[in-house]
């Protein structure tokens, strides 16, 4: 790959210079929050959120991009138009696909599924694409980047799920397959990067991996997700607009807002002269449009507001 085909990361925001204490008071100045927006606020969420169950992010203070600033992702261009470039995506989605879908959902997510059913939040937006929303049980989730459970065929645009998709991998690379099931009896499980990849050994050699074709139209897949260079579909993006549209107020959790498809709601919901509570530890691009900035953690946050909210 020509080295001009990588870019480097840029928005890496500051780490936190202070910490709010999460107090008694503070945990009912968000409890207010929620009871005067009556039932109209929306979240909006990223890695962060995900971090306790075990997903690594990419700009917290143990983010990929923070600790290995050489990482760069794989491009949308890249994957649609390179073959080595889908061989090495594969092959390493290929190990660290069933890592990410063991994780399990954490109180963050719970609680915000506990806040949409009881009618303080009705709906959430996500910038992760690891499903642990949905899979705690809230409802009105919109998937701002997509979810890795599926795979779309670049020709005819067919859908497969995940699971599958990972079936055919192994019967197409049963050496690659053994080669898992070595590392899983050693112990030695790659080391976990955002989004379902994984660090392969650096002398491994990706050109005898195999990947499926549409058996239709005989297309290339790629995840339903967007990668670096790719583009949110204006399907959803204007879900997203109209959902910030329909809200009170907006919570953000767990995010720096360095992509400007998620940065994108908060300005707009300013611009509304609406309230927005962002709960991150760290500096987020959307810091100067806050109304409040809580400098902590969202599981310190979320799951006691929830559980206040309740009694």
């Amino acid at each position: 790959m020509a080295p001009s085909a990588r870019i480097k990361i840029k928005n890496l925001y500051g780490l936190p210079k202070a910490h709010t204490p999460v107090t008694a008071a503070l945990l009912e100045t968000v409890c207010d929050f929620f009871r005067r927006h009556q039932g109209r606020v929306l979240g909006l969420t990223g890695a962060g959120v995900s971090v306790p169950s075990g997903i690594p992010d990419y700009r917290g203070a143990h983010g990929t991009y923070r600790v290995h600033g050489e990482y760069t992702p794989i491009l949308h261009h890249e994957l649609v138009t390179q073959h080595a470039s889908r061989q090495r995506y594969w092959a390493r989605s290929f190990f660290g696909i069933r890592p990410a879908f063991r994780a399990e959902p954490n109180r963050i997510h719970r609680a915000f599924a506990e806040l949409e059913a009881s009618q303080y939040l009705h709906g959430l937006i996500t910038q992760n694409v690891d499903g642990l929303h949905l899979q705690a049980g809230s409802r009105n989730v919109l998937e701002l980047h997509g979810t890795l459970k599926r795979v779309q065929c670049l020709g005819c645009g067919s859908l497969e799920s995940r699971d599958e998709f990972q079936r055919r991998l192994e019967r197409l690379n049963p050496e690659w397959a053994e080669f898992w099931r070595q590392m899983v009896r050693s112990g030695e499980e790659p080391q976990r990067r955002p989004d379902g990849d994984v660090d392969l050994p650096p002398n491994l050699q990706y050109g005898s991996f195999k990947y499926p074709q549409c058996p239709h139209c005989h297309g290339h897949y790629m995840p339903t997700v967007v990668f670096f260079g790719g583009n949110v579909a204006d399907a959803v993006r204007s879900r997203s607009y109209r959902m910030v549209d329909e809200s009170a107020a907006l919570l953000v959790c767990g995010t720096s807002l360095a992509t400007f498809s998620a940065y994108r709601l908060v300005r707009h919901a300013r611009e509304q002269g609406k309230e927005v509570v962002i709960v991150n530890y760290g500096e987020t691009r959307g810091d100067g449009d806050a109304t409040l900035k809580l400098e902590t953690a969202a599981e310190d946050v979320l799951p006691p507001v929830a559980a206040k909210l309740r009694s």
